[in-house]
């Protein structure tokens, strides 16, 4: 797919040229944005309780961002210790763990 303002070559799930800006053509363009998955904790990316990970899995964003603002804000002002356990209580585990048992064989 090409841009049709500069040009310029786009991915086929790309909604925005990346060199101009402009949107692509199309019902993505106009679709509204998808709906976020559930706010809940990221048992199967988790280093404590999956606070930072479940954050970042549902914002979109990277968990290492996450993680040092958290880490930043608990040597500050302390605050990011009692955000994260606020969470750690509050947000429910997502219950997607990383280990599958195999099936029985039959």
């Amino acid at each position: 797919m090409y841009c049709t303002n500069c040009g310029g070559q786009m991915g086929d799930e790309d909604r925005f040229c990346a060199r101009c800006g402009h949107a692509a053509g199309g019902p993505q363009a106009s679709a509204p944005f998808a709906p976020r998955e559930r706010l809940s904790r990221d048992i199967a990316n988790k280093k404590i309780a999956g606070v930072c990970a479940g954050i970042a899995r549902h914002m979109g964003w990277d968990v290492t961002i996450v993680r040092v603002v958290f880490l930043a804000a608990i040597l500050f002002k302390g605050a990011g210790l009692l955000a994260y356990v606020i969470g750690w209580l509050c947000m429910p585990a997502n219950g997607n763990r990383a280990y599958v048992p195999a099936q029985p064989a039959s």
